[in-house]
């Protein structure tokens, strides 16, 4: 009896514990029906001084760390590229977002925003209600990525930042909502 009474503390336990965790320690995943996985929002990192970041002409928003500062840069064609930086942590995401044709990413597509052609462990995810995937790839001088993509309304969004801040865009990621 006592035995049994021993193993059911530590099963609570162990439950209390990785609850904390995996749910309340950041920002988390979770399996739809569809075998699709939610970001689900985190509030653990958001402070009062939390910044929200919105995008008129793409009609989305997400909210930032304040340390972060963020730029928005048009490259004089239709394609645009909007960064968060802070250079003293170095912490940094960008979103680049291009006019796209059709609604998976074409490999020649894929290869001429990748050069290095590398796409390791894809995950399909749900971000603002779209269907993104995330992996993990390299730039152009070989450091490893963390890269989500995604197609709404005919753009191509691609997002990307260094790979081991993964869980920190992550959390980031999960505050993105669309129509402002």
């Amino acid at each position: 009896m006592k035995s049994k009474l021993i193993i059911i503390i530590t099963i609570g336990i162990i439950i209390v514990v990785g609850y904390f965790f995996i749910f309340r320690s950041g920002a988390f995943f979770v399996a739809d029906e569809d075998s699709v996985i939610v970001m689900k929002p985190s509030t653990a990192w958001f402070s009062e001084t939390s910044r929200i970041y919105k995008n008129l002409l793409f009609h989305f928003s997400v909210v930032y760390p304040d340390n972060l500062e963020a730029k928005e840069y048009d490259d004089g064609t239709s394609a645009s590229t909007i960064t968060f930086e802070d250079l003293t942590r170095k912490q940094a995401f960008q979103i680049f977002i291009v006019p796209y044709v059709g609604n998976e990413v074409t490999p020649e597509q894929f290869k001429k925003d990748v050069p290095s052609g590398i796409r390791k462990e894809p995950v399909d995810v749900i971000i603002g209600g779209e269907r993104a995937t995330i992996f993990f790839s390299e730039d152009v001088i070989g450091n490893k990525t963390r890269e989500v993509w995604f197609i709404k309304d005919g753009f191509l969004y691609e997002i990307s930042t260094r790979a081991e801040l993964d869980t920190w865009l992550a959390q980031i990621l999960s505050t993105w909502r669309f129509d402002l």
